[in-house]
C-alpha cells in the first residue's frame, strides 16, 4: 500500500512538472495572433484598442472604400490589439499585431474587384508588404525622470518604410536602432540593424496566416531601459502612403506592464519533494502500525 501511495505521488509530481514546462515553452506561432497570445498567462499581455486609440472604431480611425464598407470588409491596416510575450529563458520577446484582415493588405480579404475599384484612385497594394509599405512596432523605455510616460524610443521591429532599409528577414523584417528623425513616423525611423538581437516574422501575412507576429532575440541586452521584468513601452504603425484612398493605423505609446514568467522548479528539488512526500507517507503508515 506504501508503495502505491508513494508511487501516485511521483505520478502527481511528474505531471505538475509536464503542465508547468508546457506553460513555459517559448511562443509557437500559427498566423493567428488571438490564438497564439493566450492572455490567460502571465507572460503574455494584451493592449487593447481603448489604450491604444482615442477612438477604438476602426472604420471612424482609418478612411477605406465605401465598398469594403458596405460588404463588411475592414483594411488590413486596422489594429485590433497588440499582444506580447516575453520567454524569460530564452530572453525572446514575442509581438503580434491583431489586426482585422489580413495584416498589411489595403483590401483586407477583399478580391480582385477591390484592387481594381483601389486602382481607380490611383492607389496600389502590393504584395508581401512591398513598396512603401510598412507595419512597424517601437520600443521605448520608462521615462527617466520617473513619470509615466515613455522614454526616447530606442528600437523598431518589422518591415519599415524605406526598403533601403529593410534587413535580411523574410519581407524585409529587420530589428534596428530607432534613427531618431522626430519630424518622421516610426516607419521611417529604422537606423543600424542590431544582429544580436534579430528575431523572425512567422509569416508574410495571408488569408491562411492573417497576422503580424515576431520576435526579437536577446531582448533585455539591448539597453538597460528595456528591462522586460520592470515595463517598458511600444507604439505600432501600420499603412502606405500609396494606397490612395486607404488611410494609415498609428497607434499611441502604450505601456507594457513588466512580465512575471512561469517559473519551473529544478529538476533536483521535484525529486526532493518526491521523496520527502513518500517518506512522510511510510511514516505515516508505520505509525499506524
Amino acid at each position: 500500500m506504501v508503495c502505491r501511495i508513494a508511487f501516485c505521488w511521483t505520478l502527481a509530481t511528474l505531471t505538475i512538472l509536464g503542465a508547468r514546462t508546457v506553460s513555459a515553452d517559448p511562443m509557437s506561432f500559427t498566423g493567428d495572433v488571438a490564438k497564439d497570445f493566450d492572455p490567460s498567462l502571465s507572460s503574455v499581455h494584451v493592449s487593447g484598442p481603448n489604450e491604444l486609440f482615442d477612438d477604438p472604431n476602426p472604420l471612424d480611425r482609418i478612411y477605406q472604400l465605401p465598398e469594403m464598407t458596405d460588404r463588411g470588409l475592414i483594411n488590413g491596416y486596422a489594429i485590433q490589439d497588440i499582444r506580447t510575450h516575453y520567454d524569460a529563458t530564452s530572453d525572446t520577446l514575442a509581438v503580434g499585431l491583431n489586426t482585422y484582415s489580413i495584416a498589411g493588405s489595403a483590401v483586407g480579404a477583399g478580391g480582385a474587384d477591390m484592387e481594381a475599384l483601389l486602382a481607380e484612385h490611383g492607389g496600389v497594394d502590393p504584395p508581401h508588404l512591398g513598396g512603401r509599405k510598412s507595419i512597424t512596432v517601437a520600443f521605448a523605455p520608462n521615462n527617466p525622470d520617473g513619470s509615466n510616460t515613455p522614454g526616447a524610443p530606442i528600437l523598431v521591429a518589422g518591415v519599415p518604410a524605406d526598403k533601403s532599409a529593410a534587413g535580411p528577414g523574410l519581407d524585409g523584417f529587420t530589428v534596428a536602432r530607432y534613427k531618431g528623425l522626430v519630424s518622421q513616423g516610426i516607419e521611417q525611423n529604422y537606423g543600424a540593424t542590431l544582429p544580436n538581437n534579430l528575431g523572425a516574422l512567422a509569416y508574410d501575412p495571408s488569408k491562411d496566416h492573417p497576422g503580424f507576429e515576431f520576435t526579437v532575440a536577446n531582448f533585455s541586452k539591448i539597453a538597460p531601459g528595456l528591462d522586460p521584468t520592470r515595463g517598458f513601452w511600444i507604439q505600432a504603425y501600420a499603412g502606405s502612403p500609396d494606397d490612395n484612398p486607404i488611410g494609415e493605423e498609428r497607434t499611441k505609446f502604450v505601456y507594457v506592464p513588466g512580465f512575471s514568467p512561469d517559473t519551473i522548479p529544478e529538476p533536483a528539488t521535484l525529486l526532493a519533494w518526491t521523496f520527502l512526500a513518500g517518506v512522510a507517507v511510510l511514516l505515516r503508515n508505520r505509525g499506524g502500525e
